[in-house]
């Protein structure tokens, strides 16, 4: 089940002339294209001149976090130079009758991913430590990141029954083995997650949503867009907010990327610390924990899918940083 996403023909006549005046060429054609997770208005677009680009934003049917996200997106293009070598061209932003869509480079022809091969996956990890300590001087342009729902997710599944209860469910005949593993490391993880925020570690321009649906590789580097949720925070927890999605599709394991990071952040003079790691590990399991079993979400059909994807590497991470045994297999879905 896909989302549900307007079509071409449902975007205004006045926001396609503004579209072919900032372009300066004719529409000859556009049609919505598929990314994320939510009802977000995405189209690919080919003027008359031959060009094409891609267009997103909020527009008909979008929800309330769409229409919050786009003028943060949009500022983080126009504001931020540190992003520019990593990010897609941003070409302007159009409004009009309830629209409002971003232009940007047409990646389609750019590399995909999966299938990950460790040459892209490394090559990941040192251009994310390159754009990291290249925006450590333009953090202080964005917001900083909200630790509510990413620094007290191990103690709420401690504290709620009915949450812990949706955590347990996903483990199906494995739950008991599942609570016994949840008993033993909840302090711990708890713990470690309080700390996400500490200021002993670098800090920088952060995207916090790096997935295989929100990259492509050009000519070999790395191209991140989806800059909605971008912030000031850990660099690390970049790092452990990726790997989950890169190991769960089949990519290097993480003890073969994280060195690569690690190298690349020391040579620039940002060493990571150990209880950075087991903070930001712990941080990212916590919040796939706390989601990933809960109610599906309306107009959101496969958000809770990927979250279960996820979790299974990320609790992995987790307990491998703080010493804990592997929690029990996930079932099959």
């Amino acid at each position: 089940m896909r989302e549900r996403k307007p079509y071409w023909r449902d975007v205004p006549q006045d926001l396609r002339l503004a579209i072919e005046a900032i372009m300066e060429s004719p529409v000859a054609r556009g049609h919505r294209v598929f990314g994320g997770y939510g009802p977000s208005a995405t189209f690919r677009i080919r003027l008359a001149d031959g060009r094409t680009l891609f267009a997103k934003g909020a527009g008909k049917g979008s929800n309330e976090v769409n229409w919050r996200v786009v003028p943060t997106e949009e500022e983080a293009y126009r504001g931020l130079a540190s992003i520019q070598p990593i990010a897609p061209t941003f070409f302007g932003s159009v409004t009009a009758d309830g629209w409002h869509l971003l232009l940007l480079e047409d990646l389609s022809r750019a590399a995909r991913v999966p299938p990950w091969t460790e040459e892209l996956a490394l090559g990941a990890m040192r251009d994310i430590a390159a754009f990291h300590l290249r925006s450590m001087r333009e953090r202080g342009k964005v917001r900083r990141l909200d630790p509510d729902g990413m620094t007290d997710n191990w103690r709420g599944l401690r504290e709620d029954p009915v949450r812990r209860g949706w955590f347990l469910g996903l483990y199906g005949g494995r739950r008991q083995e599942a609570g016994a593993w949840l008993e033993e490391g909840i302090e711990r993880l708890a713990g470690a997650e309080a700390r996400l925020l500490d200021a002993n570690q670098p800090w920088s321009v952060i995207h916090t949503d790096i997935r295989s649906d929100n990259l492509r590789f050009r000519r070999g580097a790395l191209v991140l867009f989806d800059w909605a949720l971008v912030c000031e925070g850990p660099c690390i927890l970049d790092l452990y907010a990726f790997l989950p999605s890169l190991v769960a599709e089949g990519g290097p394991e993480a003890p073969r990327l994280l060195p690569a990071y690690r190298a690349a952040m020391a040579a620039g003079g940002a060493a990571i610390p150990g209880v950075a790691e087991q903070a930001a590990a712990s941080a990212v399991a916590g919040y796939f924990a706390m989601r990933a079993g809960q109610p599906p979400i309306p107009g959101l059909p496969r958000l809770r899918e990927v979250q279960r994807m996820q979790l299974a590497t990320a609790l992995d991470l987790a307990a491998v940083s703080l010493g804990l045994p592997l929690p029990p297999r996930l079932p099959a879905p």
